[in-house]
């Protein structure tokens, strides 16, 4: 059997293995000395970690590319997980998780930061349908909406980037509202975020009402986490309100 491990640093192995037995992992082997070395796995997935005392989370570029099929499923039980451990889903600092989406080159993917700032990136390769490949300029939108998505991920914890974020999503959005689609709806659900932790709860409230009442939604099993992010984003601004 052909196999391959990531072996990736951590500062604090105890808060590491805490985090992925909270979505699912479970620890098959952890060593202490002469060095700090732990192994999880979940069904065929295996990610060993080192500890390193001079590891700085916010400081690390390590990454680790998972492409299977359950790509659907695995960001359901990890979500989950993440919700059961924290009340809510951690879209920002360290734990923290993306949206699941249909990503530019090719692929349906989302990504996780666990608390030793390592990215796991899971996805699986799209199969357009007919109609899509024939929409071509929502398809466009889509790859140009995706890596809107994937720069206000990588730069949310970035301080000197942090106050440029809602401004580009409002151009993304004004850009691309002509063209509906899974990253429209994720960006307005991103720009309706920043909204409440801007405290402008109204432009919150528009942009969800915008999501949840397109009338794409009516395929609500397509749109499932697009829904459930909407849910989640009225929760937090009801939760403001009554406080």
């Amino acid at each position: 059997m052909n196999r391959m491990i990531p072996i990736l640093p951590c500062k604090d192995l105890d808060e590491l293995l805490a985090f992925y037995c909270q979505i699912g992992f479970e620890v098959t082997y952890r060593q202490k000395s002469p060095n700090l070395y732990a192994t999880v796995e979940k069904d065929w997935m295996r990610l060993d970690f080192y500890g390193i005392s001079h590891h700085d989370p916010k400081k690390t570029y390590h990454t680790c590319y998972i492409l299977t099929e359950a790509t659907d499923e695995l960001y359901e039980t990890f979500t989950a997980g993440m919700r059961k451990s924290n009340g809510k889903l951690p879209t920002r600092g360290l734990p923290r998780i993306s949206e699941i989406r249909d990503k530019a080159y090719g692929v349906r993917e989302f990504m996780f930061s666990d608390p030793a700032g390592n990215c796991i990136r899971i996805g699986r390769k799209l199969v357009q349908n007919a109609s899509e490949e024939s929409d071509r300029a929502t398809t466009a939108a889509a790859k140009r909406l995706a890596l809107v998505l994937d720069y206000a991920y990588r730069f949310e914890d970035d301080e000197g980037e942090y106050d440029k974020l809602p401004g580009l999503l409002d151009k993304a959005i004004e850009r691309d509202k002509e063209y509906p689609c899974d990253n429209l709806f994720k960006v307005m659900n991103l720009r309706a975020d920043y909204a409440i932790r801007l405290g402008d709860l109204p432009l919150a409230k528009q942009l969800l009402a915008a999501v949840k009442t397109h009338p794409l939604m009516a395929d609500r099993e397509k749109f499932y986490t697009v829904l459930q992010r909407v849910a989640d984003l009225e929760a937090i601004i009801s939760g403001q309100e009554n406080i």
